[in-house]
């Protein structure tokens, strides 16, 4: 029975710590994202402003790092669902095949 009760906490942790990693990498995208729209919208003289004599401004800067960073954190999480979450997933439902948790967890 132990060994049961073991196996789902660890899933449980599992789940718990990936939906986490999710939202908290989402929450960063989606405060920069709406950063920037705001920024449009309250400040478009600052994002309008040129960098040196060439057409680009603030504002076409500011968007392709948003764009940057959104491609940086999808890496991110894929190097970790790839390398960790994936491995642990494995782990996690045999163990909670071994000890027969699987058939609750089901249901």
């Amino acid at each position: 029975m132990s060994d049961k009760v073991a196996a789902k906490n660890r899933f449980y942790k599992f789940v718990s710590f990936r939906n986490r990693f999710s939202l908290v990498l989402s929450l960063i995208i989606f405060v920069l994202y709406y950063a920037f729209v705001a920024g449009i919208g309250f400040f478009p003289e600052v994002l309008g402003y040129r960098l040196g004599p060439s057409a680009i401004t603030l504002g076409i800067m500011c968007g392709i790092s948003l764009i940057v960073i959104c491609i940086l954190s999808t890496g991110i999480y894929t190097l970790f669902a790839n390398k960790y979450f994936d491995k642990e997933q494995e782990e996690i439902i045999e163990e909670l095949k071994n000890s027969g948790a699987i058939k609750e967890l089901q249901s």
